[in-house]
C-alpha cells in the first residue's frame, strides 16, 4: 500500500513545486507594479496639490454642480436637480475647470478620479 502512495506524493510535490515558481513570477510582476507606482507618483507629485487647490477653492455652488457632475450627469440634468438655469450650471463648470486648470468636464473627472490621462497642449 505504502508504494501506491509515492506515485501520487511525487505529483504532489511537482503541483507544489510548479505553483511556487508561478507564486514568485506573480510577486516579481507585482514588485514592478509597485516600483512604476512609486515613480509615477513622485513624478506627479504637483498634481494632487492642484487638484487639492481646485477642490478648496469651489464656492458651496460649484461643489454641488461638481458632486453632481462627477455622478454623469449632463448640465441639463444637473440644472433640473438643483432647480436653476441650464446656463447657470455651465457658467459654474466653466469657473470650476479654470479653477481645476483643465478645459473641460473629461479632463475635469480624470483629474478628481486620479487618471493618467493628460490635456494635450497647444502647439507654440
Amino acid at each position: 500500500m505504502p508504494d501506491s502512495e509515492e506515485p501520487c506524493h511525487q505529483e504532489i510535490a511537482c503541483s507544489l513545486r510548479a505553483l511556487l515558481e508561478s507564486v514568485d513570477e506573480i510577486l516579481r510582476l507585482l514588485r514592478i507594479l509597485l516600483q512604476e507606482n512609486e515613480s509615477r507618483f513622485e513624478s506627479s507629485t504637483a498634481e494632487p496639490c492642484a487638484l487639492e487647490n481646485g477642490i478648496t477653492s469651489l464656492t458651496d455652488r460649484e461643489s454641488e454642480i461638481f458632486r453632481l457632475l462627477v455622478t454623469g450627469m449632463s448640465n441639463r440634468q444637473i440644472s433640473r436637480a438643483l432647480g436653476i438655469a441650464e446656463r447657470t450650471v455651465k457658467n459654474n463648470l466653466h469657473s470650476v475647470y479654470r479653477k481645476f486648470g483643465v478645459a473641460g468636464r473629461a479632463e475635469v473627472m480624470a483629474q478628481y478620479f486620479g487618471s493618467s490621462v493628460r490635456r494635450h497642449e497647444p502647439n507654440s
